[in-house]
């Protein structure tokens, strides 16, 4: 079945409007340079302007939050950042959301500030001299006037309410999935746009101080590098709007900071506190002498370190001000002086835990032992209006109403666990914002009960993986949400916002705990697989719900196996009763899982010192990360692991041989793909990350691994590739996933192009997968759920040969009609839609410049009679149009049915000849039409 994503041309009508609201939005290319006729036509992104990804889903796990900014003065406009989904804005409570951050390439954020702009903010100036003075009413009196100066100043006030929001890129929660930022970033206009002022190697943000007095002067928090150490940690300062920093306060290059806040009542008073931090692949520190709280009173030039009544040695602290009385702050405080707890995951903490100040720090009481997690959550909020109520924020909700002496859970019920930001209105503390591992929550009665905001797809998926159901099904796993089905389509309407594609409603969760690897049976559509943290796998009936744990283990006292956090999981393409699963060894389980058999040795370095540590199995190393098994040879298996090991075996398992090429260099291999057009080709992407280490390499073999190149081509130097796959048609089509977006190689990587445009946002590309049948490219995000860019079949006929004609048809895909019905009538604007692609047969077309000229597309039956004429756009590069299976009006006698209930009359099913024109050139193609499902 061929179909299109984006531009459902079902006639000339609906072809000449979509065409003149392009030329009016500015976005019809320039007609290109006359080429001479023997010159190679080049691949740019250019050429991909006229398709697009849609997004799937889901939206009913609502990702990683890291930070919520109220616009002050407001009950119903606030702003969200994500983890590794950017921003979101609402004006309207969480009714509907806007994206106002996708333009920028860097999607994780740590930390938002909103501010009012005043009356004499330097910036209107700016404003003026860029915009030009406005011409002056023929009445109007002289500007000099006390009126007009009064007039003009309640119109910048009125005019900078929220104008000015601030951004931290980079989350600071510290976890091995966590992405990076990219410095500050600011907006003079409520969001519109963003300009990007420096401190980019700060990388990660947790916090900002804005003075209340003036909007352009900011405080940073800068924690640094997650996986290595850098000069750029401490707090920062401007007081010209980020132009200029200041690096006010730094103690070295392993000690950044972790929270800054402003005194709002003597703002030249400011609160920081220092957080010495550093993960690796297998470990993780947080604690040092070096930390703590610090305080200056003179607007940063000197700063104090607070100790009295503090343990000597600190780890992650968060700050807080009670406002009515600013002598008076809360401090919660992670600390391993005397011992970190009695368990790994001990919730009270021998040393640290909530203390207050009642004197601006100089002392501290320790009133309470809580001491949630601290490297992922450490903040805390106290009520604007009752120094009393406090609020900690961890793996839930904890309250306390006697000023953190005692402390109830019971302000989370039905909430998602893992809380990293709170937010309380000062117009009304009984409105309460939370962010966490699922999502954005709102309370309007101080936290009793919860509102849960589930309408944008900010899902983190690690894996996705479909089936060959029709419409085929989209599986896969996120972070701290389970694994999860979708489909990727429906067969309900979505020609207008009141009539719904896909919906939350339509996912289904299948397994709990973090989500990874899903897998269907190719033979059994009720029968499935999914595997949580640790290589828990499980075996899933979806028909009876029964499920089957089928992880191996070793028996007592024998050796440990070691499975990392997100351990490579597949079904033998050869065999569907046949598993294999990577641990520090890789295993091979039969009848479907109930038996195991360990057919390797340990595959990783095995470096002492580096495999013993404990916890959520996120810092396990030594282990095998990708694992993959030829299509076209049964037992011909590769292996990668996350200290920088490649291994191949021929004879399933047997024996293997270490083919590591020395461009690994001990990084983690991200993923392995052996080719599905020969035997001895093999795909490998580096990530080293992990290890400080931020360029992409993607490598390729030929012979076995005997001898391998390189392939980044003009990949970005900063952008490590997550994920490589190969085309299902060609093997010189690429496509490569990255931390920031994804890209695709017609020539085998010498030369790669970015597909993103302005359809898919720069969130990192975890996982794609090419859809053997539709052609369709599946691209799991971790941070923006699945999109889908509907048949990518055109890549792998976009040869040199073809791109150096003036007009090219490519091969269309068998189209399938379909019947659609409504549903969720009355829904309101506050639900999560997806869009089905649009139906029918996809025509993808290439032209190698452009002159402006619409195409002509005729599609004639057997009889030779033209039965639809259709226009296309004429970009140069790839164009598409989408031929709904329908004759011209003229050609249809109707039925009962189509008069009735306005069914679609589709033409017979049968081969079409499809014919392309522009001038003088033409070409021409086929396709077939599936027999209807209300055909007679």
């Amino acid at each position: 079945m061929a179909r299109g994503p984006m531009i459902p041309m079902h006639g000339c009508r609906i072809a000449m409007r979509f065409l003149m609201a392009l030329v009016v939005c500015g976005t019809s290319p320039p007609a290109a340079a006359a080429r001479s006729a023997d010159s190679d036509r080049d691949f740019t992104a250019g050429d991909l302007k006229g398709l697009a990804f849609r997004s799937v889903g889901p939206a009913n796990m609502g990702g990683r939050v890291s930070a919520i900014a109220l616009v002050p003065g407001s009950r119903t406009s606030f702003y969200v950042g994500y983890g590794t989904a950017g921003i979101f804005k609402t004006e309207n409570l969480g009714v509907t959301f806007e994206a106002v951050f996708d333009k920028v390439p860097v999607p994780s954020i740590g930390a938002l500030s909103v501010v009012d702009a005043p009356p004499d903010w330097p910036g209107w100036t700016e404003e003026v001299k860029e915009a030009g003075p406005l011409p002056a009413a023929k009445d109007s009196k002289p500007p000099e006037s006390a009126e007009a100066e009064a007039g003009d100043r309640k119109d910048r006030a009125e005019r900078g309410k929220g104008k000015i929001v601030w951004v931290g890129t980079g989350e600071a929660n510290g976890r091995n999935s966590s992405s990076w930022g990219g410095g500050i970033y600011r907006s003079t206009d409520a969001g519109a746009t963003f300009t990007h002022l420096g401190l980019t190697e700060t990388h990660d943000i947790p916090q900002l101080a804005v003075d209340p007095r003036n909007p352009d002067v900011c405080y940073v928090a800068a924690l640094g590098h997650l996986w290595g150490y850098n000069p750029e940690r401490g707090v920062y300062k401007t007081t010209d709007g980020g132009k200029t920093w200041k690096h006010v306060l730094k103690v070295d290059d392993k000690t950044g900071a972790a929270d800054v806040v402003i005194d709002p009542k003597n703002p030249d008073t400011v609160y920081a506190a220092l957080y010495a931090r550093r993960r690796t692949p297998w470990s993780f520190t947080g604690n040092s002498d070096t930390g703590g709280i610090f305080r200056s009173d003179d607007a940063g030039k000197n700063w104090e370190k607070l100790t009295q009544g503090l343990p000597p040695r600190t780890g992650r602290i968060g700050l807080t001000i009670y406002p009515k009385d600013t002598r008076i702050l809360y401090a919660t405080v992670e600390s391993d002086f005397g011992g970190s707890g009695r368990t790994p995951f001990d919730n009270y903490s021998l040393s640290g835990g909530l203390f207050r100040t009642e004197d601006r720090g100089d002392t501290w009481t320790r009133v309470n032992k809580l001491n949630f997690r601290p490297f992922y959550f450490s903040r805390v909020a106290v009520d604007p209006e009752d120094d009393q109520r406090v609020y900690l924020p961890g793996w839930s909700l904890a309250i306390s109403d006697d000023g953190g002496k005692t402390f109830r859970r019971s302000g989370s019920e039905n909430v998602h666990v893992d809380f990293h930001t709170m937010v309380i209105n000062p117009l009304d503390p009984r409105q309460i914002l939370v962010g966490n591992d699922g999502g954005v929550y709102v309370s309007h009665d101080r936290a009793e009960s919860w509102d849960f905001l589930n309408n944008v797809a900010v899902g983190q998926f690690y894996r996705i993986a479909v089936d060959m159901l029709d419409p085929y099904r989209i599986g896969g796993g996120l972070q701290d949400n389970g694994s999860w089905i979708g489909p990727s389509e429906t067969l309900f309407l979505t020609e207008d916002e009141s009539k719904d594609g896909i919906l939350n409603e339509d996912w289904r969760p299948i397994h709990g705990g973090d989500g990874f690897t899903v897998a269907f049976d190719p033979t059994d559509p009720n029968l499935v697989y999914a595997t949580s943290q640790g290589g828990y796998l499980a075996r899933i009936r979806l028909d009876n719900n029964v499920k089957n744990l089928l992880r191996p283990s070793p028996r007592e006292g024998e050796e440990r196996i070691r499975f990392n956090w997100d351990a490579p999981f597949l079904i033998s393409s050869h065999d569907p009763t046949v598993l294999y699963l990577g641990g520090n060894r890789v295993f091979k389980l039969t009848e479907r899982g109930n038996l195991w058999f360990a057919i390797s040795g340990d595959l990783s370095r095995n470096e002492p010192g580096k495999t013993d540590t404990v916890g959520s199995d996120a810092e396990t190393y030594g282990t095998v990360v990708s694992l993959a098994e030829s299509p076209l040879r049964p037992g011909l298996l590769w292996a990668g692991t996350d200290d920088g090991r490649i291994h191949v075996t021929q004879d399933d398992g047997k024996s293997w041989t270490d083919v590591t090429p020395k461009e690994v260099d001990g990084l983690y291999v991200s993923r392995i793909v052996p080719s599905r057009h020969a035997e001895k080709t093999c795909y490998v992407s580096v990530d080293g990350h992990r290890s400080d280490v931020f360029k992409p390499v993607v490598l390729m073999t030929e012979n076995m691994g005997r001898r391998w190149v390189n392939i980044i081509g003009n990949l970005p130097t900063e952008e490590p590739v997550r994920v490589i796959t190969e085309d299902v048609a060609s093997s010189q089509v690429l496509y490569a996933g990255t931390e920031f977006g994804v890209y695709v190689t017609l020539d085998r990587g010498r030369h790669w192009v970015k597909m993103n445009g302005n359809s898919l946002p720069p969130a990192a590309a975890h996982d794609i997968v090419q859809h053997p049948r539709e052609r369709d490219l599946i691209v799991g995000t971790h941070g923006r759920s699945v999109y889908v860019l509907d048949d990518a079949s055109m890549f792998a006929q976009l040869t040199q040969e073809t791109r150096n004609r003036a007009l090219a048809l490519l091969d269309i895909l068998p189209a399938t009609p379909r019947l659609y019905t409504e549903r969720a009538y009355g829904a309101g604007q506050g639900i999560f839609r997806a869009r089905n692609p649009a139906m029918g047969a996809t025509i993808n077309y290439w032209l190698r410049d452009s002159t402006g000229e619409l195409i002509s597309i005729t599609i004639t039956d057997r009889f030779d009679t033209v039965i639809r004429t259709l226009k296309g756009p004429g970009y140069r590069g790839l164009n598409r149009v989408v031929w709904d299976l329908q004759a011209d009006k003229k050609h249809l006698i109707p039925t009962v049915d189509t008069e009735w209930f306005e069914q679609t009359q589709f033409v017979p099913a049968g081969e079409y000849k499809v014919t392309i024109r522009r001038g003088e050139e033409k070409a021409e193609g086929t396709v077939e039409v599936k027999l209807a499902p209300n055909a007679e």
